[in-house]
């Protein structure tokens, strides 16, 4: 006899085994029943909360997204300066990538699947699109108050979000992030840039 639980309960309940099984079987090998064994439920109840195999997986995709939304949301309220507020960012994916209580594998698996399925490809790149708009606006205010060098605000966003998925996919395979080196170096060299001022080289 399974244990009561609230509908939200019940859901990440499953979507915690689906997680589980996708990353250990891969989405094609994965059944809906072996999420169910998994999940201690009969594959009628898990077809009660999800239509198919693929909504389990979709709604998957939207957990991997959900903080990087909660970060940016704040980022959009935050009105201190951008230098102030493109560290905290860092910031929370750091202390994101080093808190996973398991690596963060599904990421990669998502973006493997987003190479072949257009749905989860779409999601992935409004996700990385909402990103890049969203650090290229704090970079243009850092430029503004001239404590950002000049430059393609855009460009430089894109980078960001390429270290930002760089440190996704060593999370994935079991390499955490060292929080207090990265902090201490590795933000305050991306943030002042590769070229040292005039005088220091």
């Amino acid at each position: 006899m399974t244990k009561h639980l609230s509908e939200g309960e019940r859901r990440a309940q499953i979507l915690r085994a689906s997680r589980s099984v996708f990353v250990e079987k891969g989405y094609l090998a994965a059944r809906v029943q072996d999420i169910a064994r998994r999940a201690g439920l009969s594959k009628g109840a898990v077809y009660f909360y999800f239509a198919s195999k693929r909504d389990l997986f979709m709604a998957l995709v939207a957990e991997e997204h959900e903080n990087t939304y909660s970060f940016l949301d704040q980022a959009d309220a935050d009105e201190r300066p951008a230098v102030v507020k493109l560290l905290d960012l860092g910031q929370k994916y750091l202390d994101y990538f080093a808190g996973l209580k398991s690596p963060p594998r599904f990421f990669l698996m998502m973006t493997e699947m987003a190479v072949r399925d257009d749905e989860i490809r779409n999601d992935v790149v409004a996700v990385h699109s909402r990103f890049v708009a969203a650090a290229a606006s704090i970079l243009a205010q850092g430029m503004d108050e001239g404590t950002i060098r000049r430059g393609d605000p855009e460009a430089m966003a894109q980078m960001l979000k390429a270290i930002i998925d760089g440190l996704a996919g060593q999370s994935a395979i079991g390499i955490r992030p060292d929080q207090q080196r990265l902090l201490d170096g590795g933000i305050q060299f991306v943030l002042h840039g590769i070229v040292a001022p005039r005088g220091q080289g």
